[in-house]
């Protein structure tokens, strides 16, 4: 079967002869080879499209879900330690400014609201993957990475 649809796609359009499959049996007509060619190019090139489209946003979603994985695996307590702030309380929440200044109630209940929800995403990062969420990234990441690679055979050819 293989060969035949080789034979029928590949090698009678190059001499100019087009076989059509129909309920009556199979056809042939002559035709322009130069023209049977071209429509060929543009059959490929619009296969080649529609899989690069399909990879692009398969890897679009993937990249998604390994920045999400990547932001779960902050823990709670470590999420505002940066050079922004001085002091944090047991929870994580910061307390005061690099500069010593105190922060506003208003700003320590918003850091607080997003320290709670780091820990519930955290949290539930650790259930799902039973303690090692490292594992989640590297298979995460090996998918993105056998995506990019598709695409860059697919644009080579």
């Amino acid at each position: 079967l293989f060969t035949c649809d080789e034979l029928r796609d590949e090698v009678l359009p190059t001499v100019g002869v087009r076989l059509e499959d129909r309920a009556g049996g199979t056809r042939w007509n002559r035709e322009d080879p130069d023209v049977m060619m071209k429509e060929i190019a543009e059959k490929k090139a619009k296969e080649t499209e529609m899989k690069t489209s399909k990879l692009e946003k398969k890897l679009a979603a993937k990249e998604k879900e390994l920045d999400k994985v990547k932001s779960s695996m902050i823990k709670p307590t470590d999420l505002f330690k940066t050079d922004e702030f001085k002091e944090w309380d047991e929870a994580g929440v910061p307390m005061t400014l690099a500069n010593g200044d105190p922060i506003s109630g208003g700003q320590i209940k918003k850091k607080k609201k997003l320290v709670d929800k780091q820990t519930k995403v955290y949290n539930d990062l650790m259930v799902k993957t039973g303690g090692s969420p490292q594992e989640l990234l590297d298979a995460t990441q090996k998918e993105v990475d056998s995506l990019k690679h598709q695409l860059s055979k697919l644009s080579l050819s």
